[in-house]
């Protein structure tokens, strides 16, 4: 984890930790309840959570994504508890779960819904109307017409759902393209992420089109951000608006023991009031309860012990090119009303593929609150047994209505076909 160094036994300014940090995590030791790693006499803890780590680089390892990122913070402090990437092919220049090449999708829904709710004073039960789709955003759905727009959905819904229609006619008929750029640009976007390791930057281009700008607020446009900050996105929301620099370095000793270097919460940036990080909050339990996340986290919010531990976030999904691949976000926070953990979980799959990025936040939430149940799989990720289930019922269903088709010995024995 270090590269050697020839620093003087003098105290350490958080810019130097940079010539002690390499990119490989997997050299460091645990000492007590701490990675440690030592080196030209020094000695540095990490702030990252050894059973966490190490039980979510499994879990990635095991289902063998192409890639797969999982990021936990402590939303009060911006300490890293975890900072797992894998890639199963190799090649990438930068850390998987350092990178921002990756498109956001509707994790983007979460700062046009504090626009809304902070600028254009929107409530989470405001109610939308919309025709079509919900998923299908094109010109046409997002011009209001009474006649035609019978449908209606509030926008905590919208945003537990992911409804895209909705968010679009948000941002045409109660936003505008300066604003959302506004939001963007103090939610992160735009500029550099004070770390200890090199991070990329996370970009988000907002058009000036009704139909541009309103497939970026729905997270189909041209923004892309790192797992890094995708974790912070949510640990802002989780800490009442208020972003915290992450760090990942606690402290730095020499050999005698005197402290070179301690870390400090830092506050970065407050992109948004209390209160709207409070009504956010509520919102992205919906996407628990009744949204895009209910069917993976059933067996979390039924379970004897992790069901009182409410959970909020919010998903994306969107295919992509760098690295090419379907992506699978979730970003979220746990316990809702008083935080501890904040994350966010990226798998990259192509073809054929078995987790999403929800099921890795549920066993990275189960790791952190219950690290006994990890390991015993409460409930398969849903597309595994969709994938077993679904072939044998429709060549079953085959034979039943045409039993001519089945040219099988049993079955012209059964069917009476010589």
């Amino acid at each position: 984890m270090l590269v050697p160094c020839a620093l003087p036994a003098k105290e350490l300014t958080r810019e130097d930790l940079a010539t002690l940090v390499s990119q490989d995590l997997a050299q460091a030791r645990v000492v007590a309840d701490r990675y440690i790693s030592r080196v030209g006499g020094l000695t540095v803890t990490y702030t990252l959570d050894p059973v966490l780590q190490t039980r979510m680089a499994g879990l990635l390892q095991r289902y063998q994504v192409p890639y797969g990122a999982f990021v936990a913070l402590e939303p009060r402090t911006g300490r890293v508890l975890a900072l797992v990437g894998v890639e199963r092919r190799g090649g990438l220049s930068v850390p998987v779960a350092l990178r921002a090449t990756y498109p956001a999708a509707s994790l983007f829904k979460v700062i046009t819904a504090a626009a809304a709710l902070e600028a254009a004073e929107l409530q989470p039960q405001s109610e939308i109307t919309y025709r079509g789709n919900p998923l299908r955003l094109v010109a046409s759905s997002l011009k209001a017409d009474p006649r035609r727009d019978q449908r209606t959905m509030t926008l905590s819904e919208a945003l537990a759902r992911s409804n895209n229609v909705v968010f679009g006619k948000v941002a045409v008929h109660h936003l505008n393209a300066d604003l959302l750029r506004r939001y963007a640009q103090v939610f992160g976007f735009n500029r550099p992420i004070p770390f200890e390791l090199p991070t990329e930057t996370s970009r988000a281009a907002i058009e000036d089109g009704a139909l541009g700008l309103a497939r970026t607020a729905a997270g189909f446009g041209p923004v892309t951000v790192s797992p890094l900050h995708a974790a912070m996105l949510a640990a802002a929301v989780a800490n009442g608006g208020l972003m915290m620099r992450p760090y990942l370095v606690e402290r730095v000793t020499d050999a005698q023991g005197q402290v070179l270097y301690e870390a400090a919460p830092e506050p970065l940036t407050i992109p948004i009031q209390p209160a709207t990080a409070g009504a956010l909050r509520e919102m992205m339990k919906e996407t628990i309860r009744i949204g895009t996340s209910r069917r993976v986290f059933r067996p979390f919010t039924m379970s004897p012990t992790l069901g009182e531990i409410p959970v909020a976030g919010k998903t994306g999904t969107l295919s992509g090119e760098n690295p090419k691949g379907h992506y699978e976000w979730f970003a979220g926070f746990a316990p809702a009303s008083q935080p501890e953990i904040a994350l966010a979980a990226l798998v990259i799959n192509h073809q054929t593929w078995r987790i999403k990025g929800n099921f890795v936040a549920r066993e990275g939430f189960t790791a952190y609150f219950a690290p006994g149940l990890v390991g015993q799989e409460q409930a398969p990720p849903p597309m595994v047994r969709k994938a077993v289930a679904k072939k044998p019922v429709k060549r079953a269903a085959a034979r039943k209505r045409d039993p001519r088709r089945d040219q099988s010995a049993a079955g012209r024995v059964r069917y009476g076909i010589r």
